[in-house]
């Protein structure tokens, strides 16, 4: 039996292979797949499902974008999303998409927290059905509401706080200033007349906010995989050049006079480190000469000798309990 907490994505894909015979699903069904980071799209495919896959986040196996496909779709299967919030923003937007009587399946790890996750979703019905319980997971469904009570539309999620910030569900630390982006903060350089700088790990744009305030004239580009987070760092952040990918190669040949970042070190709940060894071994590249990077990470990650295999200079600017401030240099 595959774990949930070392394979989540396998495990998620068998959690519904082998409860199709319970979901209900009619032979040849229009699906909506949300969430994928597996290999379900093709295996139900292969039993003559039309499959469609939506993901808000851009991956390796799957393209992305701020809002689903306009369908109709008989029945839309969502992986739980790591935020209790985004699987409410998420549900309502597919469920705009459903046919009429259409079916909205929702499936996770009970580690993952499916148990408790039909609680979020009252606000499209108080009545979910539990279809299916096995290998830890489990899968609930609820039928289409009425198009009253669906928040169809990104725009329908979008939150502006009392000092104009914007943020929508799911974004990293809520959209508030996490204290490691704060850290960075505290330290950003000087920053020369009509610089580039490169924000990795954008989300809704709080260094590249800070760039900006700093130097009107600057040139910013800013990386996230989250259309959403790009989303919001486009409304909160003047003249920024939005880039949606996953590392540092949907950038062309561009070169900065300043990389900042506070990178991603989780693949939906689970903490995996790729991005953000992918980024170390991409920035030197990416810096002009006499350019430098500014990276912040969590104390307990031990990143000493894989940022000296990278860059010919490395410094610790500043630290907390929690967290590191690095420079670093080619």
């Amino acid at each position: 039996m595959t774990h949930w907490r070392s394979d989540p994505e396998r495990a998620a894909d068998a959690l519904i292979e082998a409860s199709l015979g319970d979901l209900g699903l009619p032979d040849g069904a229009c699906l909506l797949l949300v969430n994928q980071e597996g290999n379900l799209a093709g295996r139900l495919g292969e039993l003559g499902f039309a499959t469609t896959v939506w993901n808000r986040r851009l991956s390796a196996k799957a393209p992305a974008s701020v809002s689903p496909p306009a369908g109709p779709f008989d029945a839309a299967l969502l992986r739980l999303p790591k935020s209790k919030d985004e699987l409410e923003m998420t549900a309502h937007l597919v469920c705009r998409v459903l046919a009429p009587g259409g079916q909205l399946l929702v499936y996770g790890g009970n580690d993952e927290g499916i148990r408790t996750a039909a609680k979020r979703l009252t606000s499209l019905s108080e009545a979910t059905s539990t279809l299916a319980t096995r290998a830890h997971g489990r899968v609930f469904s609820l039928e289409r509401p009425t198009d009253e009570r669906i928040k169809g539309r990104v725009a329908d999620w979008r939150v502006v706080r009392a000092d104009g910030w914007v943020t929508y569900p799911g974004l990293f630390a809520g959209g508030d200033l996490d204290a490691g982006t704060a850290l960075l903060l505290d330290h950003l350089p000087p920053i020369a007349a009509r610089a580039r700088v490169l924000d990795y790990g954008c989300g809704p744009g709080a260094i590249a906010a800070a760039v900006r305030a700093a130097a009107r004239d600057a040139t910013i580009d800013a990386v996230d995989n989250d259309t959403v987070a790009l989303h919001a760092a486009a409304e909160n952040v003047a003249n920024v050049t939005t880039v949606l990918s996953t590392d540092l190669s949907g950038l062309g040949a561009e070169k900065y006079d300043l990389i900042l970042s506070n990178p991603p070190l989780h693949s939906g709940i689970r903490e995996d480190h790729t991005a953000l060894d992918t980024f170390l071994a991409q920035a030197p590249v990416r810096l002009a000469p006499q350019g430098q990077a500014l990276i912040v990470v969590q104390r307990r990650i031990p990143l000493d000798q894989l940022m000296k295999t990278h860059f010919a200079t490395v410094s610790v600017v500043a630290e907390t309990p929690a967290y590191r401030l690095w420079r670093a240099s080619v």
